[in-house]
């Protein structure tokens, strides 16, 4: 997964580190950014179903409509079943329970589930959304096992409304499906930060890293992006100082990360298309 504060570049380096992995195996570019640029990056609308984009490499953008149509397809027969069996309701019940804050958090990454149990691909390459939406759709995978498990002690007290339907089935498959979900994150996962050399972008990626530590994925590292070169700033004072400011969060950075990996990429000109730019990005990544 790539990580990091809002416009530092994760997608650009998820992109060519999936360019990279393509070329020895099949590869899955995925995308739960919002605001994700994954189609005008390959020229083609991503936000219906998996598409090849290159040799060896499929992409998705996963857009909020796209998750719940897979999550009623796979869930809305059994919840309408449970619930129908003790409330007068007509199946608009599905729509409210859809709008229920964190459902598609849950099974965003149920489709990242799927996906990786799949086998079909060899590497799946993660782009998130910034930070904070990264680190609650984490931390609320932990949140819904404690509340299925608290779901379970409720339904032994009220089972005896229920005469046709056994909803802990349900239940104890949303709670598997969870258990399934952290120990993917856990033991399949691992996080590259991405940062800016600037004081904000820096700060929050040394938290994130300490955040997803915590949660239990490995951090293999940082990846510094747009990194100024000498040569092209000491011929004007404005870029002068703008360096010396990037050398500075740069230090602070590579101190923090206490010996951890940190990659630098240079500021490069050119238009984040599969060849050229990104090209060019993935040489300077190798396999991350």
């Amino acid at each position: 997964m790539f990580t990091g504060k809002g416009g530092v570049g994760k997608t650009t380096m998820a992109v060519a580190t999936a360019l990279k992995y393509a070329q020895s195996g099949k590869t899955l570019l995925i995308s739960t950014d919002p605001s994700g640029s994954l189609s005008e990056i390959f020229s083609q609308a991503l936000d219906q179903q998996v598409t090849e984009v290159a040799s060896n490499l499929d992409a998705v953008e996963l857009t909020r409509k796209l998750v719940l149509d897979l999550w009623r397809e796979k869930f809305g027969d059994e919840i309408y079943t449970v619930l129908s069996s003790f409330l007068p309701v007509g199946r608009e019940i599905i729509d409210y329970i859809e709008g229920a804050p964190g459902i598609e958090d849950e099974f965003m990454l149920d489709y990242l589930l799927t996906k990786a149990q799949s086998n079909i691909y060899q590497t799946i390459v993660w782009d998130t959304a910034p930070t904070v939406t990264t680190l609650n759709l984490l931390f609320i995978q932990q949140l819904f096992y404690t509340h299925l498990t608290q779901a379970q002690k409720v339904y032994l007290k009220v089972k005896g409304v229920f005469t046709h339907v056994d909803p802990l089935a349900l239940i104890n498959k949303w709670q598997q499906l969870t258990a399934q979900i952290i120990a993917m994150l856990q033991s399949e996962t691992t996080a590259w930060v991405v940062a800016n050399p600037e004081r904000l972008p820096v700060e929050q990626a040394l938290n994130i890293a300490a955040s997803l530590t915590a949660f239990g994925i490995k951090v293999n590292g940082f990846i510094l992006n747009k990194m100024l070169p000498l040569e092209l700033c000491n011929t004007h004072p404005f870029w002068q100082a703008k360096f010396e400011s990037q050398q500075r969060w740069r230090e602070r950075l590579l101190q923090a990360a206490d010996g951890q990996r940190v990659t630098e990429i240079p500021e490069l000109s050119g238009e984040k298309m599969a060849h050229g730019f990104l090209a060019e990005v993935s040489e300077l990544l190798g396999k991350p």
